[in-house]
């Protein structure tokens, strides 16, 4: 159809080249036939040169030998050379008459085609008929060698009488192949100057007759090209057209570059324009849909909704060396060329304004949501208790601005900011799970994201925690809202009227740990994670602790189930495996002993394995291997408390981070208690810690009064 349509317009030019290359093509293959004839017959006339030669060599070869005879000689070597003369002249006369294979003059087998002039015919039938008689008495003298010497005579004097007529024969062979060979040079010489004559005819012919035709075409293309131009130098979507193979053609639009960066794209691969855009698996999902478009038997508007990169955010490098977030979409059509596809059109969307309005709203109406759900889970809290943790929250978070703000004297300072922070914001996600509300769980998951990007980065400065305090902001924003929906709640319950001689307040009545929070947020995990957990809870001896004691055994505890649920206890399926019941069981129990107070959290899991935490601690660079080899058993135990340590595949809501057993620790150090590990592999693993009596000095004699 392409042919068809413009053949026409370019008939002329298009016949003048076909007639070149034709013309050319011609030449080539009889200047190849030529020159292979002429190499054929270089080869006939050397081999009939050979003849005359021959000829001469075995006569003269049979004349040696009777002379050896007759001196009692034994003529070996005469008679050897005779034959091999003898058999190769006739094996080459004979091929120069029928064709067939001889040896040239390296000793390697070649094919020599019959002579087809008439005087080489002539010659060879002649020589053939001298030959043959001449070839049987020397076939005689081989079979009757020790016996022939009448034979021989008559054999010389046969070859004598035929020698210089055998000469003149092969002579006139040779003159006549090299007569056909020069002919056919002649002719090829005149052939290729008729084709330079010819070429060069045509060639002017070209340059003359169709140069206007030329200029005036290239005008009307040069317009076209100058209004495409500004088209894609003026829209604001990115244009690109891919091909069958995936490459960027030459012409893009403008914007192309201000998307990407301000680079060519011409030849480039589709893959290599999104590398560090685009993860692997949704680039080959891409890929896959592309090609899905260029399949003709697959309809365009049926395929649309695959489209993986309809919303895709990506960050993009910056002229100042930094980067931008920005939401793209990619929109893919087919460009349809003689009923048949050409080309891919990708436009390229900059949808980041449009993103960002659509999350505003979205916000909107999570936020509306948010006081509903929140409403529902306030009001199954105590009020004391919920006013409690929001009040500890508050006061976490106004210490960690506290502590983004102040300037570290040295780099490794920053680290040790991040580490403070990550504990507080970890203790505040497990008591916010364990109250069930999940928002602040989120938001608090989502900050430490936040902090463990800064302790991945190099060269932190005080800048890089800029951007913590708007979370930071968003987030006590968050607490502000939760404890508007918590004081009018407060306000909406019945006035209780307590007489002023019984008038106790909360920090003076003992309590135990809370126990349903804990249970709630093990069963939530354990759900979250496919297991089946039974916790047991005996914590009445907590009630000797001070307020802020509990505070610490409380997210202490809540640490440790944590642990004991994602680490400790395995699925049913192992379980079982195992010889163990499908519901694994934790224990949690404080009991006072004569040195104080003691919290253990036991589960019936898989225990710690010590080779693994080994090779976890070697994978993160905590230690090497030389210095975990030194390490005693309980030293091994003891790397699960070591900041960022944590032998999870990846990091979740509940684990991963290595935050939380560093809680523990940190929170046992501040009652100047001690940790306490007892394990093994596959059966059981407690970990407990005691509070010195000297601790709860205070405390006991509170209860005692």
């Amino acid at each position: 159809m392409f042919f068809a349509r413009n053949f026409g317009k370019y008939r002329a030019i298009v016949i003048s080249v076909a007639m070149f290359i034709i013309l050319d093509l011609g030449v080539l293959g009889l200047n190849f036939y030529i020159s292979s004839q002429i190499a054929s017959d270089a080869v006939n006339v050397n081999l009939a040169g050979r003849q005359r030669m021959l000829s001469q060599k075995s006569v003269k070869a049979l004349l040696d030998y009777q002379n050896d005879l007759a001196q009692g000689a034994s003529g070996a070597d005469a008679y050897q050379e005779m034959l091999s003369s003898v058999a190769l002249f006739d094996r080459t006369l004979q091929a120069f008459h029928s064709g067939g294979y001889t040896s040239d003059a390296t000793g390697q087998e070649i094919f020599l085609a019959a002579v087809e002039t008439p005087i080489s015919i002539a010659v060879v039938e002649e020589s053939l008929a001298i030959w043959k008689p001449i070839r049987r008495d020397f076939s005689r003298l081989e079979r009757e060698s020790n016996s022939g010497r009448p034979l021989l005579s008559h054999l010389v004097d046969i070859a004598k009488q035929n020698n210089l007529t055998l000469l003149k024969l092969m002579n006139d062979l040779t003159n006549d192949l090299e007569s056909v060979a020069k002919q056919k040079s002649d002719t090829l010489r005149w052939i290729q100057a008729s084709a330079i004559t010819l070429a060069i005819l045509n060639f002017f012919l070209i340059l003359f007759h169709f140069i206007g035709q030329l200029r005036s075409s290239d005008a009307v293309a040069e317009f076209a090209r100058k209004e495409t131009q500004e088209i894609l130098l003026t829209v604001r979507e990115g244009l690109l057209l891919l091909d069958s193979n995936l490459i960027i053609g030459s012409q893009y639009s403008e914007s192309v570059k201000a998307i990407f960066g301000d680079r060519d794209f011409a030849g480039m691969s589709f893959r290599s324009l999104l590398h560090n855009l685009v993860v692997g698996q949704d680039m080959t999902t891409t890929e896959e849909y592309i090609k899905l478009l260029l399949n003709e038997q697959v309809k365009e508007n049926l395929i649309g909704s695959l489209n993986p990169l309809s919303d895709v955010e990506v960050s993009l490098p910056q002229a100042n060396g930094g980067y931008a977030v920005k939401h793209l979409s990619f929109r893919f059509n087919r460009t349809i060329e003689d009923g048949k596809i050409s080309h891919i059109l990708v436009t390229v969307l900059d949808i980041t304004e449009t993103v960002a309005l659509r999350q505003s709203l979205e916000a909107a109406r999570n936020q509306q949501g948010l006081h509903t759900d929140a409403l529902k889970k306030l009001a199954h809290l105590d009020s004391t208790t919920l006013s409690a943790f929001l009040s500890r929250t508050e006061q976490d978070l106004h210490a960690i601005n506290d502590t983004l703000k102040d300037e570290a004297a040295e780099p490794q300072g920053y680290n040790a900011k991040l580490q403070n922070c990550l504990r507080i914001v970890h203790r505040v996600k497990g008591d916010a799970g364990a109250l069930d509300l999940l928002q602040i769980a989120t938001a608090a998951h989502h900050f430490e994201d936040q902090l463990q990007i800064l302790q991945k980065t190099e060269g932190l400065q005080g800048s890089d925690f800029l951007p913590l305090t708007l979370s930071l902001n968003d987030f006590l924003q968050l607490i502000a809202e939760l404890r508007e929906i918590s004081d009018l709640l407060q306000n909406l319950q019945p006035v209780q009227v307590v007489a002023e001689s019984g008038a106790v307040t909360t920090e003076q009545i003992p309590l135990p740990l809370d126990e349903q929070p804990i249970m709630r947020l093990a069963k939530r995990i354990a759900q979250e994670n496919d297991k089946a957990i039974s916790v047991t809870f005996d914590a009445e001896e907590a009630a000797v602790l001070s307020a802020e004691q509990r505070i610490l055994v409380q997210a202490s505890v809540i640490q440790l189930v944590r642990n004991a649920v994602v680490h400790g206890v395995e699925s049913a399926e192992v379980r079982l495996l195992a010889g163990k019941p499908p519901t694994g069981t934790i224990d949690v129990r404080v009991s006072l002993e004569a040195d104080g107070l003691r919290v253990s959290v036991r589960d019936d899991g898989q225990g710690l394995n010590l080779k693994r935490l080994r090779e976890q601690a070697e994978a993160k660079g905590l230690y090497s291997r030389e210095v975990l080899d030194g390490f005693s058993r309980t030293r091994v135990m003891g790397l699960i408390f070591e900041p960022g340590f944590s032998t999870a595949a990846e990091a979740n809501e509940h684990a991963g981070r290595g935050i939380g057993m560093d809680l523990v620790r940190t929170n046992v150090n501040k009652m100047k208690g001690r940790i306490r590990i007892s394990n093994q592999p596959r059966r059981y693993c407690e970990i407990s810690f005691l509070i010195p009596t000297s601790q709860l000095e205070d405390s006991l004699v509170a209860e005692a009064v």
